[in-house]
């Protein structure tokens, strides 16, 4: 069986939850059956002419394949507009994705795929993308809604109701998501029949902390997320300044890149926080990082960080927001404190810091919670999806 991911964005230096989920999916299919095979179709038109030089159009990453998509004349025209107006126009969304999927269709190998999976949905090429392909080659088409938010009033929810959205989910073989209030959203919707919940999933024994790392100050505190407006990593920030004043010897480690990298730096100089911040840029492994820490600050949408940090043994604080309210237990498994409020999150992270006894205990119940989110537990029925489907 070949399976073809397609996600926009997919820069290994910068991997967010859906690149590590694509990656974790095929690499632990992969090694189960020696017969499936995955390739992955994404981006590189929207890449600076700087950087595009040092991105690969074709290479293997670990069981992937990938395959990105290079800049066409319409591509250009639609980053000229946004420099030009700031906004796209239709007609240049169109025909850059026309452009994209023709060069999709030419792809060696691409005609003997037998399933195409479409991950994320919150912009529209990609997805219509994939349902074109998935029609061209008469093959099963599968969505994977990686977002938890559906409020209008939310400018990074998921455009679920846009027209385009609701075409190309509506020709979807099968929907999953992982998020209860997406599900019952589909089925409000009448795409109860074809839609799945299905968690996202970690390698829990991977990232088990090792014996010699299992006693820490409570003090360290660790953050793993994109650097981006819809993450909110400059609340933490501002959080761990009060902190700092209430336990002196506290450290933050920031691991992660994005558009607000430079912010971030400033917001740390700004706040004096130079001595005790130290910003680790994009991993690909964060596991020693985890490791070499007690307390992990989630952030929005932050659903698979959060269960590596779990199965590393971290006290979880996580905002009371979306999945992160789903999947947390308050002071069970991870404790919640409200989106965007920098003055509760620094109270309760210096709670935890100062109550052994409370981290111990939500640290060992995040251990159990990840075993749940075990991809050994998980994977399986995304393969059972595919071939269903076949």
């Amino acid at each position: 069986m070949r399976v073809c991911h397609i996600w926009q964005n997919f820069f290994p230096i910068e991997s967010g939850g859906v690149e590590r989920y694509i990656l974790l999916l095929s690499d632990f299919l992969s090694r189960q059956d020696q017969n499936m095979h995955f390739i992955l179709l994404t981006d590189k038109s929207s890449i600076s002419f700087l950087r595009a030089p040092r991105i690969h159009d074709c290479e293997k990453i670990n069981s992937l394949d990938v395959h990105r998509l290079k800049a066409t004349f319409p591509s250009l025209l639609r980053k000229a507009s946004y420099i030009l107006f700031h906004r796209s126009f239709k007609l240049f969304d169109d025909s850059w994705t026309m452009n994209l999927y023709r060069a999709a269709v030419n792809i060696r190998g691409i005609n003997h795929v037998d399933v195409f999976h479409v991950h994320g949905f919150w912009q529209p090429f990609y997805p219509t993308i994939g349902l074109l392909l998935s029609q061209h080659f008469h093959r099963p088409f599968v969505i994977t809604l990686h977002g938890d938010s559906l409020n209008p009033d939310d400018p990074y929810a998921i455009p679920i109701k846009a027209p385009t959205t609701v075409n190309v989910l509506r020709h979807a073989d099968v929907i999953s998501t992982y998020s209860k209030e997406v599900l019952n959203a589909l089925r409000k919707w009448g795409l109860g029949k074809k839609s799945r919940l299905v968690p996202n999933f970690v390698d829990a024994r991977s990232f088990k902390r090792p014996l010699s790392n299992e006693n820490g100050s409570g003090n360290r505190i660790v953050m793993v997320t994109r650097l981006s407006e819809e993450k909110d990593p400059i609340t933490p920030i501002r959080a761990f300044a009060k902190v700092k004043n209430a336990v002196p010897e506290a450290t933050f480690k920031i691991v992660g890149y994005g558009p607000l990298y430079e912010c971030a730096n400033r917001e740390v100089q700004d706040l004096n926080l130079g001595g005790a911040v130290t910003f680790y840029g994009g991993q690909r492994d964060v596991r020693k990082i985890l490791w070499d820490s007690d307390v992990f600050v989630g952030t929005r949408s932050g659903y698979l960080a959060t269960l590596e940090a779990w199965a590393a043994g971290l006290a979880v604080v996580a905002p009371e927001f979306g999945i992160m309210k789903e999947i947390v237990s308050n002071g069970e498994n991870g404790i919640l404190s409200p989106l965007g409020d920098a003055n509760q999150l620094a109270d309760k992270l210096i709670n935890l810091i100062r109550n052994k006894h409370l981290r111990t205990m939500i640290a060992e119940n995040g251990i159990k919670a990840s075993e749940k989110h075990d991809v050994q537990n998980v994977a399986p029925s995304i393969a059972n999806i595919y071939k269903s489907l076949l």
